[in-house]
């Protein structure tokens, strides 16, 4: 049963708007993300100083990319549960 709503190029268009905003909260709102974008900015010229191969300058930037990916992932789980928590517990912030 296809799910109901926009199909497509519209999906796409719209897909791509949620996550770039999703994106701008996350540099908005998480000084850890900010700080994590600005020293790939600055460590990602040096892969390629520091690879001696292509593929090797590939994972250097990959595992970067990683970070963002898991900093970004530990601010929805942050929002989800400062949304669904209540009150602060000890049980929230070991989520």
């Amino acid at each position: 049963m296809p799910k109901p709503g926009n199909t497509g190029f519209k999906r796409l268009v719209n897909a791509t708007r949620y996550s770039a905003q999703g994106l701008h909260a996350a540099w908005r709102f998480e000084s850890a993300f900010r700080q994590e974008c600005v020293l790939v900015a600055i460590l990602l010229p040096c892969a390629f100083l520091v690879a001696d191969t292509l593929p090797q300058a590939a994972l250097l930037i990959a595992v970067a990319g990683l970070v963002l990916v898991a900093e970004v992932l530990n601010s929805a789980i942050e929002a989800v549960v400062d949304l669904v928590g209540g009150p602060p517990s000890e049980l929230g912030g070991r989520a």
